[in-house]
C-alpha cells in the first residue's frame, strides 16, 4: 500500500511539473527551397538506341537561390541517372514510365517531384521500306525510315544485328508479315542459309526455312513467289508446286511448312500470286499455268485438316460477255500479269493483261469479286479492251498499281529503264512518268497509293511522289534517293506503313 501511494503522488507532481511549463508554440518546420517541375510534353517517341533528351521546366521559390540541388530520374521504378537533364536511350521497346525528383540538398534532402510522364521506346526498322541488295555477290538487307518529313537510310542491317554473320547470297524476294505481336521479314535467296525468316523490328534471324519443314524440304526446291496471310502463308516453287502452313494461334517461328505441294482436283502449277491486300481482304488470288485459270483462296476460314481452301472461281451470274476470256480457262490465251484494286475486306476489283495469239496483240481484262460476311461469293465480269500500253510491254517489263487510286505503273524501254502509267479508269491515258540511265529491277508503291518506290541495278533505291496533285502536274516529283547499294533486288512496305 506503501509503495502505491508513493508511485501516485510520484505521477501528481510529475502532471504538476508539465502544468508549469510554459508552451510558446513556436516550431519551426522546413519546407525546403521550393521548385515547381513541369515536363515539356507528357510522352516522349523514341527509335531503339536513339538518345532521348529530357530537359525540365524548373521555377524556382527564391530564384537567386538554385544551387545545392540533387537529381534522380526513375525509369519504371528504377534509379537511371543523377543528372539534371535524363538522357535515355532504350534499349528494348515499349512503354518506359519516368518518375523525375530535385533533392534539396541544403535542407536535408527535402525533394520535389515533377508530374510522371512516358518514353514509348519502338523500333526504326518496322515501318518504312524495306530493301533487299546485293553487293559483292552477297546478300543485305537496308530499310529507310520516313520521320516528320526526314528521310533516315540504314544498311546492312543483317550483319548488323547477327553478330558480324552474313546473310547468304543470291537474293529474289522478301516480304513482310504479320505475326503474332508484331511482324517478320522473309528473305528468299539462292546461296548460303537459303531462305529465313526475320523479327521485322530488329532484323534478327528467328528461323531458317530448310529447317522448317514436316517430312524435309522438297525435292528440287527454288521458291521464286510467296503469299503470307491471316490463316496461312505460302512459298511458290520454280516448277508451279504451291507449298504451305497453317496457323491457329501457334507462337512466331514455330510452323513449319508442310513437306508435301498442295494438291486440288485437277492439280495446280501455280506461277503468280497476285499481290493482293491480305492484312484487308479476306482471300486472295492466284494463276494456274496447268489449268489456265485463275484460282481464289479464302484467307478468312481455317479448316479442320490444317489445309486451306482453294478454288477455281466460281461462275458469274450472268454469262460472260462475247469478247471475254473465261477466268476458269483461258483458252489459248497468254496470262501475263493478274492484280487488284481497291481491296476491301469483302471485295475486290481485279485486272489481268492477257495476249491474244490470234494477233499477239495485250488485252486488258477486268473483273469483280466479292464475298459476304458468310461466305456467299460473286463473280461480276467487267470488259476486256485493247490494252493502250500495249507496245510499250516487254517481256522484263514490272507492275505496281496504286490500289486506292486506279493508276497501274510499269516499266517498259529497251534496258526497262522506263517508268510508265496507265490511267485505268480512262482506258485510254498512258503517259512516260520518268526515265532512268540504269535498268530497273523492282517498282513497289505505298499501300496509301501516294508513293512509289524504284530499285535500280546500279544500287540506287528511289522514292517518287504519285499523289493526285502530282500526277494532275504532269511532271515527275524525286522525294528521297539513297545510293550505294550494290544492285536493288526486291522493295517492301512494312507494317503496311511508310511514315
Amino acid at each position: 500500500m506503501k509503495h502505491l501511494i508513493n508511485i501516485i503522488a510520484g505521477v501528481l507532481c510529475i502532471t504538476a511539473l508539465n502544468g508549469c511549463l510554459k508552451d510558446t508554440g513556436n516550431y519551426k518546420y522546413s519546407t525546403g527551397r521550393e521548385v515547381a517541375i513541369t515536363i515539356p510534353i507528357s510522352q516522349y517517341n523514341a527509335f531503339l538506341g536513339d538518345t532521348t533528351r529530357v530537359i525540365p521546366n524548373r521555377k524556382y521559390k527564391v530564384p537567386e537561390d538554385n544551387t545545392s540541388y540533387g537529381h534522380e530520374w526513375y525509369i519504371d521504378g528504377k534509379l537511371y541517372s543523377t543528372d539534371s537533364v535524363l538522357a535515355f536511350a532504350g534499349n528494348v521497346a515499349g512503354l518506359r514510365t519516368v518518375n523525375y525528383y530535385m533533392i534539396d540538398e541544403k535542407n536535408g534532402g527535402i525533394s520535389f517531384a515533377a508530374p510522371v510522364f512516358w518514353i514509348f521506346v519502338s523500333s526504326p526498322l518496322t515501318q518504312g521500306w524495306g530493301v533487299l541488295y546485293e553487293k559483292e555477290g552477297k546478300s543485305e538487307l537496308g530499310h529507310v525510315r520516313i520521320t516528320n518529313g526526314e528521310y533516315f537510310d540504314y544498311t546492312d542491317l543483317y550483319k548488323t544485328n547477327n553478330n558480324g554473320a552474313e546473310l547468304g547470297a543470291g537474293p529474289v524476294k522478301i516480304k513482310d508479315f504479320a505475326v503474332r505481336g508484331g511482324r517478320g521479314l522473309f528473305v528468299i535467296q539462292r546461296g548460303g542459309q537459303g531462305p529465313v525468316e526475320l523479327d521485322a523490328a530488329n532484323m534478327k534471324k528467328m528461323l531458317v526455312n530448310t529447317q522448317a519443314w514436316t517430312s524435309g524440304v522438297p525435292a528440287n526446291f527454288t521458291p521464286t513467289d510467296m503469299g503470307f496471310y491471316s490463316t496461312s502463308d505460302f512459298l511458290v516453287n520454280n516448277n508451279g508446286d504451291l507449298y504451305s502452313r497453317a496457323f491457329n494461334g501457334a507462337l512466331p517461328y514455330t510452323v513449319p511448312f508442310i513437306s508435301s505441294a498442295v494438291n486440288i482436283p485437277r492439280g495446280i502449277k501455280i506461277t503468280d500470286i497476285w499481290d493482293s491486300f491480305s492484312g484487308t481482304s479476306t482471300f486472295a488470288m492466284m494463276y494456274d499455268k496447268l489449268n489456265k485459270r485463275v484460282l481464289r483462296m479464302r484467307t478468312n476460314v481455317f479448316v479442320t485438316n490444317g489445309g486451306v481452301t482453294i478454288d477455281t472461281l466460281i461462275l458469274p451470274t450472268t454469262p460472260y460477255p462475247a469478247n471475254y476470256s473465261p477466268l476458269q480457262n483461258l483458252g489459248n490465251w497468254e496470262y501475263v500479269w493478274g492484280g487488284t484494286f481497291n481491296d476491301i475486306n469483302t471485295s475486290m476489283d481485279a485486272a489481268m493483261i492477257l495476249r491474244n495469239p490470234a494477233d499477239q496483240q495485250l488485252y486488258y481484262q477486268t473483273f469483280n469479286y466479292t464475298i459476304s460476311n458468310v461466305g456467299a461469293e460473286k463473280l461480276t465480269p467487267k470488259s476486256r479492251i485493247l490494252f493502250p500500253a500495249r507496245q510499250y510491254i516487254t517481256t522484263s517489263t514490272l507492275y505496281a498499281p496504286l490500289k486506292t487510286r486506279d493508276y497501274l505503273f510499269f516499266t517498259g524501254g529497251a534496258n526497262n529503264e522506263m517508268l510508265y502509267y496507265y490511267d485505268v479508269k480512262s482506258e485510254s491515258i498512258v503517259k512516260l512518268y520518268t526515265q532512268f540511265s540504269s535498268r530497273i529491277n523492282v517498282i513497289t508503291s505505298a499501300d496509301d497509293s501516294n508513293s512509289l518506290a524504284v530499285g535500280l541495278e546500279d544500287g540506287t533505291f528511289v522514292l517518287f511522289d504519285v499523289s493526285n496533285a502530282q500526277i494532275i502536274a504532269g511532271v515527275s516529283k524525286e522525294l528521297h534517293r539513297f545510293s550505294g547499294l550494290g544492285r536493288v533486288v526486291d522493295i517492301a512496305v512494312k507494317s503496311g506503313k511508310t511514315n
